[in-house]
């Protein structure tokens, strides 16, 4: 084989394996995101609402924070704040041992994306 037919293997072999790499990433985020929603909708709409704003009766008594603020008390980071949800923090309780790691990753980030705003 030349260096030349070689050379057009090797890039086509590639081009194909990132092809496959993305889709595969594409994938896992959607399923991660779908996750979220649902674990987001099960465990924290009750208190921070559809919209992530905390203005529902149980969030008015809970004092839940606004997602929607940039200023919340441990930070907008999806790893921040799946640390805050294994941890509890106020009136909120600890999640760890309640939802997997898996649930717990994908909860925060779902939030993260849907509610932090850069201001």
């Amino acid at each position: 084989m030349s260096d030349q037919r070689l050379r057009k293997a090797v890039n086509a072999t590639l081009t194909t394996f990132l092809v496959a790499l993305l889709l595969a990433t594409l994938l896992a985020n959607t399923e991660e995101q779908k996750l979220g929603a649902q674990v987001y909708e099960k465990k924290c709409v009750m208190c921070h609402g559809q919209d992530g704003v905390g203005d529902t009766k149980a969030g008015k008594m809970m004092k839940a924070p606004d997602l929607t603020k940039s200023e919340w008390k441990n930070g907008t980071s999806s790893t921040e704040l799946a640390k805050t949800l294994r941890e509890g923090l106020g009136k909120m309780p600890k999640y760890e041992g309640k939802l997997s790691d898996e649930e717990l990753n994908a909860v925060a980030e779902y939030a993260v994306s849907k509610f932090a705003k850069e201001q």
